[in-house]
């Protein structure tokens, strides 16, 4: 198989990666996953970033932030149901996503999305983050709330609430730095490895809630100091709906 470069959507089966399999190093996985999305920059439509929370930093054993790819069709707009499609883990958890302003050094819009990653690399986090930037960073689906025009909040706190029940909350400071600064700090980042930047991309910022998982069928909202922003039905198809 080679050194594993996930160039899809989420694949449905597990996957054991061999050592062998594996990127030597966390520069190694980025210039491969570079290399694949200069060769097709319209197809990207934003980016997730990992390690801007004590848990995810805990987890692989890194103190900056990483980032992966997001495909243009795995980011939603305000869908009735989401995320439409399979993925081989159904959960998520509530950040904030900003949106690359025009001069590529800020944002110029931001809201609060529901990120659903999904992974099928089997021995996560101990494979290493390496792998986990390998494979997108366990891209899946980023949900979109509704727009919000200026500055990102530096606090505030987001909340899940799953078929009326509130089960996980957590506070935008509780990142590892404001959203802006994790920006800014991406921008540098991917710029160094020579990624296709573009207005418009979205930037989900990591994990504020815990990630919990989802039945099909189970009615979403999410809260932004205690007022719901975002609400649709988990569903891995959208006919019946």
């Amino acid at each position: 198989m080679g050194i594993y470069l996930r160039r899809e959507r989420s694949p449905l089966t597990p996957l054991r990666l061999s050592e062998a399999e594996r990127p030597a190093s966390l520069e190694a996985a980025y210039a491969g996953q570079a290399a694949l999305q200069r060769a097709e920059p319209d197809r990207w439509g934003g980016w997730k970033l990992g390690g801007t929370n004590a848990a995810s930093r805990a987890a692989f054993g890194v103190d900056r932030l990483y980032y992966g790819a997001l495909e243009r069709n795995e980011i939603l707009h305000r869908p009735a149901c989401a995320p439409g499609f399979p993925l081989a883990e159904l959960k998520g958890e509530a950040e904030i996503a900003l949106r690359l302003a025009p001069d590529l050094c800020g944002a110029d819009a931001w809201c609060v999305a529901l990120e659903m990653p999904s992974s099928p690399l089997e021995g996560l986090p101990g494979i290493g983050v390496a792998a986990l930037v390998a494979d997108r960073c366990a891209a899946g689906a980023l949900i979109l709330g509704p727009l919000q025009e200026g500055p990102p909040p530096a606090d505030g706190r987001l909340g899940q609430e799953i078929d009326g029940q509130l089960l996980a909350e957590g506070r935008i400071a509780d990142l590892s730095a404001p959203p802006a600064d994790l920006l800014a700090e991406f921008l540098a980042l991917a710029r160094s490895h020579g990624q296709p930047l573009a207005p418009g991309q979205w930037v989900a910022t990591g994990g504020i809630t815990a990630c919990l998982p989802y039945r099909p069928g189970a009615r979403l909202r999410l809260l932004f100091d205690g007022q719901p922003v975002l609400e649709l039905r988990i569903a891995t198809e959208t006919t019946g709906l």
